[in-house]
């Protein structure tokens, strides 16, 4: 404008208030703000390659730094994406036109940088898969392309970990935060989960703590604890599922991977093994029978691990096994069965969804259970609950 740069973009917006707006438009203007943000995204990242290229790696950070108002560590993960992503011509397309999220887009440049991939394998399901499933479907995308089972990946992970402890300037509480290679991850969450379940029990139902306070107690108590317990034993090792598939042709274990389904090399089953009670997922064995009819109302251990094998986490948002229960589709009070396939996975906030607000758990035709919520019209209106209803389960026992 008169022969100067102005830098106030303008966006459109509807004028009808959000207040006024109808449901189906609700819900258009949603998916609206998504496709836009993705544009952007994707448009700063071809600035930011092209400064690279023209300025060097230090300079255009430093600007994004100071212009953006980026920290350190986000301005650096954003230049090594923006980079990355010149070499994924379909996923920087696919980004600009709003059809990826920047999340899955920085996935793949990350994989990109980690080793060669076929772009063109990856990046429709980059338009179609949540971060937190696309992040997944990569790790096993690696794995299988690995010419030895993963084992490098994991020893690179391994080489990255780091954890720190450091005292709050403002209130002067401890923080401790770190970073930790898949298997060692699992065998804490797995040591953590026992622990808060062990606190839970022994909390005064009047006055549980929060389940942060909890994690926190639980935490302290697994660091600080002696190395042997009352009667001079070594405490248990944290009781982790591991998962492979037995080639009869060859005799051998294949696609090793933990309880979520996070591969691991299947050489690190035997490692393990040394480390921790290994619960092995068995399927209709002979001596574990899944199917119990009404002769049990809970779900067996053997239940419990095949549960875990084929949901991996809360049917409903995903979370973590180690904080699920096992719930019956069709309630035992109305002679329901304790079958496999009349269970899923279902954390505490998603169980009251399904026994207070009506949500259902429905099942697709690639055999992956879901939850769907109640129609419009049969959505129960919003009531004060007592506020101590939520506390009053613990979030690994079961509930009928």
């Amino acid at each position: 404008m008169n022969g100067q740069s102005v830098n106030e973009p303008k966006l459109l917006l509807p004028s009808r208030s959000v207040g006024a707006a109808t449901l189906e438009q609700l819900q258009d203007w949603l998916q609206f703000t998504f496709r836009v943000e993705n544009q952007v995204a994707g448009f700063r990242t071809g600035i930011l390659a092209e400064l690279t290229r023209r300025e060097g790696v230090h300079l255009t950070e430093n600007n994004l730094r100071e212009t953006g108002l980026r920290p350190r560590g986000k301005a650096r993960s954003e230049l090594e994406t923006a980079v990355e992503l010149q070499k994924l011509p379909k996923t920087s397309e696919g980004l600009r036109d709003g059809e990826i999220p920047y999340d899955n887009a920085r996935i793949l440049a990350r994989a990109k940088k980690r080793g060669e991939i076929d772009e063109t394998e990856l990046v429709d399901k980059a338009r179609t898969q949540s971060p937190d499933k696309f992040a997944g479907t990569v790790r096993k995308y690696e794995q299988q392309r690995s010419t030895d089972d993963g084992m490098s990946r994991l020893e690179h992970q391994r080489s990255r970990r780091f954890a720190k402890i450091r005292t709050a300037k403002d209130d002067g509480m401890t923080v401790l935060y770190g970073r930790f290679d898949p298997i060692t991850g699992a065998l804490l969450e797995t040591a953590l989960s026992q622990k808060m379940d062990e606190l839970w029990r022994e909390e005064d139902p009047r006055a549980r703590c929060t389940p942060g306070q909890r994690m926190a107690d639980a935490l302290a108590g697994l660091v600080t604890r002696e190395d042997t317990d009352e009667d001079g034993k070594r405490p248990r090792g944290p009781r982790l599922l591991l998962i492979a598939d037995y080639d009869v042709v060859s005799r051998e274990l294949r696609n090793g991977r933990l309880g979520d389904g996070t591969p691991i090399p299947v050489e690190k089953i035997r490692d393990l093994a040394c480390q921790s009670d290994i619960l092995p997922a068995i399927f209709r064995g002979v001596s574990q029978p899944l199917d119990l009819g009404r002769s049990r109302r809970t779900a067996s251990p053997a239940q419990r691990i095949a549960l875990v094998a084929r949901d991996k986490a809360c049917v409903g948002c995903g979370a973590t096994a180690n904080w699920c229960q096992s719930h019956h589709i069709i309630p035992w009070a109305v002679q329901g069965n304790t079958d496999l396939d009349d269970m899923v996975l279902l954390c505490s906030r998603c169980h009251h969804k399904v026994h207070d607000d009506h949500w259902q758990v429905r099942r697709k035709p690639t055999g992956k259970y879901y939850l769907k919520p109640p129609l419009k019209h049969n959505r129960p209106t919003a009531t004060r609950r007592n506020p101590t209803h939520r506390q009053r389960r613990s979030p690994f026992k079961q509930r009928k």
